[in-house]
């Protein structure tokens, strides 16, 4: 009977544990953004919390890079200039790939998403960015 108890324990708080460190590891901004979502559930409300979720991971990301070039010798400094140049160019053709699929889309519900696809680019960016620097700052 105890060990049924003990496998029924960890059946349920195994999952609230998992969920409780999700959302104690989310960013700031996604937070930000959760809670902006929350309160402007119409299309152009999403509309707005994700773009301003999109300002926050661009400054994110060029306070990163900002961090890490400062972290970094002259080599480095090169050769992460030269991605971020090659990383721009990427971003700009995935915005313009992710542009010719939504144009296509009718309803409302589209313009969230092809927003919210912006932003994770740009997020993904800002957090390999984030990740580089941590790494640098180990040493």
């Amino acid at each position: 009977m105890r060990s049924s108890t003990l496998l029924l324990f960890a059946f349920f708080a195994i999952p609230f544990c998992v969920f409780s460190q999700e959302e104690s590891e989310k960013h700031p901004i996604d937070i930000a953004l959760d809670n902006c979502m929350d309160k402007n559930p119409s299309t152009q409300g999403m509309v707005g919390c994700l773009d301003a979720a999109y300002k926050k991971w661009d400054a994110e990301l060029n306070k990163n890079y900002k961090a890490l070039s400062g972290k970094m010798d002259a080599t480095q400094k090169a050769a992460l200039l030269a991605a971020q140049r090659k990383w721009i160019e990427y971003r700009d053709l995935e915005f313009k790939a992710q542009t010719s699929v939504y144009v296509t889309l009718q309803g409302t519900m589209y313009q969230p998403m092809a927003i919210s696809d912006r932003v994770e680019v740009v997020k993904k960016r800002a957090l390999d960015l984030k990740g580089y620097l941590d790494l640098l700052e180990m040493k």
